[in-house]
């Protein structure tokens, strides 16, 4: 078993005529056990895609008492995994299934399989919450990832023959989209249909301080494992050019890409009411812009 709240993933079995030999799980995040018991020739495996379900479980003996003889299950999927001896007309042991999800095994093991039960979430998973959010490092301070963004440019020019002053507005918007995400096992595990909620400090580009800029924190606000949406970023400047005059205006804003692992608490909410806290690594992905700026440079 995992003590991170990973669910299994994958099965792996090694058997013979008499009695399973060895058994190894595969986690959500792809870690494996070791081989409890030995390998074999004779070997199957089963593969769960995230959501499946067991809907039955059945293990038999090896008909002396003494080894596991074989297992079978089925999967919401319609996947069935069948192995180990021929066990016509020994008694069955049907496994309590829970809420389905299968998250490891107890048994006992030495040459061969003498003792194995599997272990299920006796409740389903109804939320999640990401709490406790620390970053290692944190982006405040550091310039990494901010780069200027041209946004438009214009040229302006009054001629010497003219016989008033010109007026000019150099006005528009464009938008850009605004992406942040956090990544860690229990979201990819149960977020795809669990409602999850992050508690965290998020960042942005602070304003210009000598010749750069750099990430700022933001207050620590409520959100979603990822969200995205389309910022409008608009300028508008205007003056007049005497005859001879030409400028040149250009518009342009920060665009900053940030990365950060950091660690959090999360917590699971079962539908039978248990809560499950634990410790999790994660890493966190932004990009974000500023509000635009102008500068308007004269004709030599």
């Amino acid at each position: 078993m995992n003590e991170s709240a990973l669910i299994v993933k994958g099965l792996e079995v090694w058997y013979n005529s008499n009695f399973l030999l060895g058994v190894q799980v595969t986690f959500s995040d792809d870690s494996r056990t070791s081989v409890f018991g030995q390998p074999s020739d004779s070997h199957a495996s089963i593969t769960f895609v995230p959501g499946e379900r067991i809907t039955e479980l059945t293990l038999w003996g090896n008909g002396q008492g003494t080894r596991t003889g074989r297992i079978r299950l089925t999967t919401s999927a319609g996947q069935t995994f069948d192995v180990g001896k021929n066990t016509s007309g020994q008694k069955a042991y049907p496994a309590g299934l829970g809420s389905g999800i299968l998250v490891g095994f107890v048994g006992r093991s030495g040459a061969a399989i003498d003792m194995l039960g599997p272990v299920f979430l006796n409740g389903s998973v109804q939320s999640i919450s990401i709490s406790n959010v620390v970053y290692t490092p944190p982006l405040t301070g550091s310039n990494t990832g901010i780069s200027r963004q041209d946004l438009d440019k214009i040229h302006y020019y009054n001629p010497p023959t003219a016989k008033r002053n010109l007026p000019w507005k150099f006005n528009n918007e464009v938008k850009r989209t605004q992406t942040t995400t956090f990544t860690q096992s229990t979201t990819s595990t149960y977020g795809l249909t669990v409602s999850t909620e992050v508690s965290a400090e998020l960042f942005g580009v602070g304003g210009k301080i000598g010749v750069g800029y750099s990430w700022e924190a933001t207050n620590t606000q409520e959100t979603s494992t990822s969200t995205s949406f389309e910022k409008t970023v608009g300028w508008e400047i205007s003056g007049e050019l005497q005859p001879g005059e030409g400028i040149t205006a250009t518009s342009f804003c920060q665009q900053g890409v940030g990365h950060a692992n950091y660690t959090a608490t999360v917590t699971l909410l079962l539908s039978d009411g248990t809560v499950s806290t634990y410790q999790e690594p994660g890493q966190f992905n932004t990009v974000v812009y500023t509000e635009a700026e102008v500068t308007v440079k004269p004709d030599n």
